[in-house]
């Protein structure tokens, strides 16, 4: 029976703020307004975010939520969840509820190949560019905005951003004016969430934010509950010319595993069934620390430079066949530096940066109930260095704009004692380009255009096919480690922005050209790792618009889109033999569709209204129209009533109780599902004091 790899949480229709406007959400909490002489300072706080991240004007196609667009529909669940409504987003759930192992793919393309960073620091894991959400709960309550960008993308740090990027930004400890806040939720499945946390203000030249998390859940699905909690903290100091911040968070989750999938005919008899065992569990932590320096080295040029450190470790015990459990041991520890020089001009930008980081996994392996002997015991280390320089150039109504990364990226593997083959290595180097421009035609009206390049190198887990280790026999199929090619985009986006009073619009057009895509076949490994290969040649078309109406001073309504032809060009099953051609890859839906309307009859109140559309995916790469998840539609109703500081927000998702299908695979005859939860009612009173 093959594993799932997407280790996710329950799915809910949060949809968001997808233009940047008016936030009805604003009338029921108000903040008071930052001190008028911190917009300096926070400048600082905030500039490699400002840097790296593109800006509202970019030939990008992104989208912004906003804090209070946040606060709207967050009840704690996971991030990958909290951007579900953003325009090609979709996520999917094993546990089916609330929290757990969570996973985001955009435009069909799954979370490896998104660039996830918070506040410019990486946070990709460098050997397989993942971040699993889970081990750190509650991330979003901390969290000031988060830009998802589609597509290339300007350079940032870390992994590639193949199909686009996550960009999270903390709260801006100056421009977030002192409050405490105490929330509390509870709801189905027995859900409950407690989270404290509060921030100074600017306390002269000093301020601080702080919160401690947690959360606990019985899962949808049986035996899939999840017991974790968090915290996050952030210190800075800020001078006129210079600021000092220190940013960590920590997090530790204890889940029942529920990344087996259940077939088409068991979920029929029993909707929530869940065929991993009660003892097949796990226990995982994380950690960050950052600390930034900026310095104004003369006026419209500013310095910064960061080192961070990453750790986490833990192990999860998996059933497989025989007498005792498995015990899979992970721990890692990353270090890095990065550093940004910024330059502005009258009429123009440019932008430097730098990064270099050293990384180290062990992977070792426990057969329980003997912790003394280990079964195997092997390391994965993988450094990076990669510079960028960007730039733009303003000539009457049009904004020019140039691009240029460089990036090395190397991976050595400890092996095993015993085994004969040494100590592999495989260096890449990548060069990115990318060109653009912006042209406003009109006050209200702004067409841009696109074109870049994007090359990735393989996961680990790609290059052992999902393997955890290496023996003699393994690595005679599997070395050398340049088996699996590094894949590359290219990348063309034209698209249009339009505001105009209480009327904004965007629409933009797409072409992913792939070469050497590795790309999903609908298989896992049985340590929950996606089996990928290289495909020749693929590509992704499509059109995407977004649309914010503020029809009244009491109604907003908001929408997007999102409509693609993605083909694999050729792909040969290797079980089979067979070769399929102009086929649909895995989990990539045709149509993905969002709607909000949020509605404030008086101050204190707020009503929501959304649904969401996602048409039916393949769950392999033959065109098999038998082998696909179903198309459903989903809608969910909010409320939130706000009293002399307090306000109670409640959720209904899943409102009509629908059968839907967020994620799956098969064996090749039968279909196997995870599905979303049934009407899941969610209640968070937040008290300011």
């Amino acid at each position: 029976m093959f594993r799932s790899t997407y280790r996710s949480i329950a799915y809910t229709a949060v949809v968001a703020s997808l233009v940047a406007g008016p936030s009805l959400a604003a009338q029921q909490t108000p903040r008071p307004a930052a001190p008028r002489d911190s917009a300096a300072r926070d400048t600082l706080e905030t500039f490699v975010v400002r840097a790296v991240r593109a800006g509202g004007a970019a030939p990008t196609a992104q989208t912004v939520l906003d804090r209070r667009s946040i606060e709207r529909t967050y009840v704690g669940q996971d991030a990958p969840l909290a951007l579900l409504g953003a325009t090609g987003v979709t996520a999917a759930s094993d546990a089916g509820t609330f929290s757990g192992y969570s996973s985001i793919r955009l435009r069909g393309v799954d979370q490896t190949r998104l660039s996830i960073s918070i506040d410019g620091v990486p946070l990709n894991d460098p050997e397989d560019q993942v971040l699993y959400f889970s081990n750190v709960p509650d991330f979003m309550n901390s969290m000031s905005s988060v830009r998802v960008q589609r597509g290339v993308g300007s350079s940032a740090f870390g992994t590639a951003a193949f199909a686009g990027s996550l960009d999270f930004e903390s709260l801006p400890l100056l421009a977030t004016p002192a409050f405490r806040e105490l929330q509390v939720t509870g709801g189905s499945w027995g859900t409950r969430r407690t989270s404290l946390e509060a921030a100074t203000g600017a306390q002269g030249r000093f301020a601080a934010y702080g919160r401690v998390s947690a959360q606990e859940t019985d899962g949808y699905r049986e035996h899939s509950g999840n017991r974790a909690a968090s915290g996050f903290v952030s210190l800075g100091w800020f001078g006129d010319r210079d600021a000092l911040k220190f940013t960590g968070f920590a997090g530790r989750s204890r889940m029942q595993l529920a990344y087996y999938a259940p077939s088409e005919a068991q979920l029929a008899v029993n909707p929530r069934v869940n065929p991993m065992g009660e003892d097949e569990r796990d226990n995982f932590r994380q950690e960050m620390l950052s600390l930034q320096y900026t310095r104004v080295l003369r006026q419209g040029l500013t310095l910064t430079t960061t080192g961070y450190r990453n750790s986490a470790g833990g192990w999860y015990d998996v059933d497989v066949g025989d007498p005792s459990l498995w015990r899979f041991n992970l721990d890692h520890v990353w270090y890095g530096a990065l550093s940004t020089l910024q330059w502005t001009g009258e009429r123009s930008t440019l932008t430097a940066g730098a990064h270099i980081s050293d990384y180290a996994r062990d992977h070792f392996l426990f057969v329980t109930p003997d912790f003394a002997n280990r079964v195997y015991d092997n390391t994965g280390h993988k450094q990076e260095q990669s510079a960028f320089v960007k730039g733009t150039v303003t000539r009457g109504r049009v904004d020019w704009h140039a691009d240029l990364q460089l990036r090395r990226a190397a991976f050595r593997y400890e092996a095993s004692r015993g085994t004969s083959f040494g100590d592999p290595t495989v260096d890449w180097l990548f060069v990115n380009p990318k060109v653009g421009l912006t042209w406003r035609a009109r006050p209200a009206l702004e067409v841009f255009a696109s074109l870049g390049q994007a090359s990735r190198e393989p996961t680990r887990s790609d290059m052992f096919a999902g393997a955890d280790d290496l023996d003699d026999a393994a690595a005679a199929e599997l070395l050398p480690l340049t088996r699996v090619k590094p894949e590359r985009l290219t990348d063309l986006e034209v698209g249009a922005r339009l505001r105009r009073g209480r009327l904004q619009a965007s629409v933009n057009a797409f072409a992913m050209q792939f070469r050497n895509e590795i790309a999903a076949i609908g298989q896992v490994a049985v340590t929950g790792s996606q089996i990928r290969k290289n495909v020749p040649r693929s590509s992704r078309l499509g059109i995407e618009a977004e649309l914010g109406w503020q029809a009244s001073e009491t109604l907003l309504l908001t929408g997007n889109a999102t409509v693609m032809r993605a083909r694999i060009a050729e792909y040969t099953d290797e079980a089979s033999g067979t070769t399929f051609r102009d086929v649909a890859p895995v989990l990539t839906p045709a149509v993905i569709a969002n709607a909000q309307a949020a509605w404030s009859p008086r101050r204190d109140l707020e009503l929501s209204l959304s649904a969401r559309h996602v048409a039916e995916s393949q769950l392999a790469n033959d065109g098999n129209a038998a082998l696909v998840t179903p198309a459903f539609t989903l809608a969910d109703l909010g409320a939130a009533y706000t009293l002399r500081g307090t306000t109670l927000r409640v959720q209904v998702q899943n409102l009509f109780d629908a059968t839907a299908y967020a994620s799956g695979y098969t064996d090749g005859t039968e279909r196997y599902f995870f599905p979303v939860a049934a009407r899941t009612v969610l209640a968070t009173v937040s008290l300011r004091f």
